[in-house]
């Protein structure tokens, strides 16, 4: 019942994203391209109603995001965020018409199967991090939040790169959520006000990355990218990260393998990016 409930409540949050980065989405295209990984495309953006609708969206899912985390592990949660990829193809079919074929129908069957599997075979809690996870975390977390301004330097503003620093981003605010959850519950003030800054830095580079990605990418290349490091990462280190090991190694890997493979196929289909990019 439990698990049932961590896989509901992240596919709630999965919704509120796939609205969130949908509505941002069609802001961002319209920016310059001058203003890639800068803080001015930020500026420019929190300007526009549309886009602030898609900002109030994505605040609204982080608190149910952290309340799946506190009921399910790290391990079910983020891969079921994938979710997220069947809500815009529902956008796309419904509202702007697009068509459904085996690939869409085959990616949201695999994302499907992999939650249920992991359902089963990931671990009933994220467990308690070790000390050297906890750093690991702590100090990605220090990389991906300034991680535009970074590539920014090194000549970066590409699709891939650009679209990876998205998917980091979000996979270690996964991390980060989880850690503010367990400082939450051990009721230890600084340490909830520490993962919160460190949260809050890494969706600050996370989605700088991802609204050039999707300026400077087809979504229908930028989506796979971002969405499946978001959803793989997390589940795949969580066992090196934590004291916690999967009681079903092998299904475990089927389901993760199951899950990220259906958000690769379905994040490139055009059904789905259609809600991203219409006029």
């Amino acid at each position: 019942m439990v698990v049932f409930i961590a896989v509901c409540l992240a596919a709630v949050a999965a919704s509120l994203y796939a609205l969130s980065t949908s509505l941002q989405a069609l802001e961002a295209r319209r920016a310059p391209t001058s203003e890639r990984l800068r803080a001015s495309l930020l500026a420019r953006l929190v300007r526009r109603p549309l886009w602030l609708a898609g900002a109030v969206a994505g605040i609204l899912a982080w608190p149910l995001q952290a309340v799946a985390l506190s009921f399910g592990s790290v391990a079910l949660v983020q891969p079921a965020l994938g979710f997220g990829l069947v809500v815009l193809l529902v956008l796309g079919v419904l509202v702007l018409h697009e068509r459904i074929g085996s690939r869409e129908v085959g990616g949201v069957a695999a994302i499907s199967v992999g939650v249920a599997i992991l359902g089963f075979a990931a671990p009933a809690a994220t467990g308690t991090f070790t000390a050297t996870g906890t750093w690991f975390v702590a100090l990605a977390v220090g990389v991906v939040g300034p991680a535009p301004f970074l590539l920014r330097a090194a000549g970066g503003r590409g699709g891939l790169p650009t679209s990876v620093a998205a998917g980091l981003g979000w996979a270690w605010v996964g991390l980060g959520t989880s850690l503010l959850d367990d400082a939450l519950a051990d009721r230890r003030l600084l340490l909830v006000l520490a993962w919160g800054a460190g949260v809050l830095v890494a969706s600050y580079g996370a989605l700088l990355s991802e609204m050039t990605s999707l300026q400077a990418w087809r979504a229908t290349r930028a989506i796979p990218v971002a969405f499946g490091l978001e959803m793989a990462l997390p589940a795949a280190l969580a066992p090196l990260l934590t004291h916690t090991r999967p009681p079903h190694v092998t299904a475990y890997v089927l389901g993760l393998l199951l899950a990220c493979g259906g958000a690769a196929v379905l994040g490139s289909s055009r059904a789905v990016a259609a809600p991203l990019t219409a006029p």
